[in-house]
């Protein structure tokens, strides 16, 4: 017997978001391993649409793919139409478990996704797995009018997985008791993606030192532009940001920073790069920076800039310090300081030995994050 599983999640390619990334990397892993594979991807909708015009469905890559677009209301108080939204998901899902019978639920993030498998897993008696991504539970958790959501799909889940054993403890410890039924599954990358094809034609002066990925307030670049203003007159450099913001409000607030620190003339934005393209623009840097300040969980980008032997100062938060090992394979620092990153940048631009050792190490780490590895942990959950 062919074991079946939807994945349920809000977010799925050509979505922008790391979750959507996961989740179709996830989904092709399993795929690999002869699951029946299906994806449930609920996106936002302004218009209410009849059930049957709400949902599309194709087979994408040898992955049955259900879009179903979720009535919001834009007018409503957020209580309504999370209630409105709650239902609608609730029948999509439950209208195909009853079509494709499947065998294993699996929610992708806490809410929406774990919480609406969880409530159809139970109705049916399906497993249910429950994937804790970063933002469910670092955000969520604080969010009143989530926080039951997010406590149902940990209660109704069978196994909860995690891509940081912090955010397992968090969940553990202040939500619900999953101790006896998690585990924690880092995220993997594949190396042969990122090996560079042409060089961007930038125009780059100095020490080239940044970060990459979609850019965000809690992804912290504020203390890496405070970090990079103190050392104005110490070292020339450019300030490369290799990505796109996430919304024009983060556009707009990061511009104001850059202004305020005076990067504004050393820094340059790519705007957003193809994921096949990004070991081009990885290779332009000598020091990458990922200074999060919470609701991380395993960032692909910063395992991509270490399989490229870049250096890399990193924040404490989340998966983050269960890859890069202090001064082994990188430098960490305290979320939120920008003293500790402009002293981790000094040290690096100083010590051009300890930069290479350190890149050499990261390298090593994050080819050993293979997908081979992740799909039998996901194996495991499965069975």
């Amino acid at each position: 017997m062919t074991l079946r599983t939807c994945i349920v999640t809000s977010q799925y390619p050509p979505q922008l978001g790391g979750v959507g990334h996961s989740t179709a990397r996830v989904a092709r892993l399993l795929a690999r391993s002869g699951l029946d594979v299906h994806v449930a991807a609920f996106q936002k909708h302004s218009e209410a649409l009849p059930f049957d015009a709400c949902m599309e469905s194709r087979d994408e890559d040898g992955i049955l793919v259900h879009r179903v677009r979720v009535y919001h209301p834009p007018d409503a108080g957020e209580a309504d139409a999370l209630t409105r939204s709650n239902r609608e998901m609730f029948q999509a899902l439950d209208f195909l478990h009853r079509r494709h019978a499947y065998h294993v639920l699996h929610g992708f993030f806490l809410y929406p996704g774990a919480f609406i498998a969880g409530l159809v897993g139970r109705l049916h008696g399906a497993k249910v797995i429950a994937s804790i991504r970063g933002n469910d539970v670092g955000k969520y958790a604080f969010d009143p009018l989530r926080h039951g959501f997010v406590r149902s799909a940990l209660e109704n889940a069978d196994a909860v997985t995690s891509v940081a054993t912090s955010l397992l403890q968090l969940a553990d410890r202040s939500l619900v008791p999953i101790a006896g039924r998690s585990c924690t599954i880092l995220n993997s990358i594949d190396p042969a993606r990122l090996e560079p094809r042409e060089r961007p034609n930038l125009a780059l002066a100095g020490t080239v030192i940044g970060s990459t990925g979609l850019f965000r307030y809690k992804k912290g670049l504020v203390h890496l532009f405070k970090a990079l203003a103190e050392l104005n007159g110490d070292l020339e450099y450019t300030l490369l940001l290799a990505g796109d913001y996430f919304g024009p409000e983060d556009r707009d607030a990061h511009a104001r920073s850059l202004a305020e620190t005076g990067l504004t003339d050393r820094a340059v934005v790519t705007g957003r790069i193809p994921p096949e393209r990004m070991g081009d623009y990885l290779q332009l840097f000598d020091i990458v920076v990922y200074p999060s300040l919470f609701s991380e969980g395993c960032p692909i980008s910063l395992l991509e800039a270490m399989a490229l032997g870049r250096a890399v100062i990193a924040s404490r938060v989340a998966a983050i310090p269960e890859i890069v090992r202090d001064r082994d394979n990188g430098l960490l620092v305290e979320p939120g300081s920008s003293s500790d990153i402009a002293a981790a940048i000094r040290e690096l631009t100083r010590d051009r030995a300890l930069a290479a050792r350190l890149g050499a190490r990261a390298r090593e780490t994050a080819l050993g994050l293979t997908g081979e590895r992740e799909a039998a942990q996901w194996g495991e959950v499965y069975a």
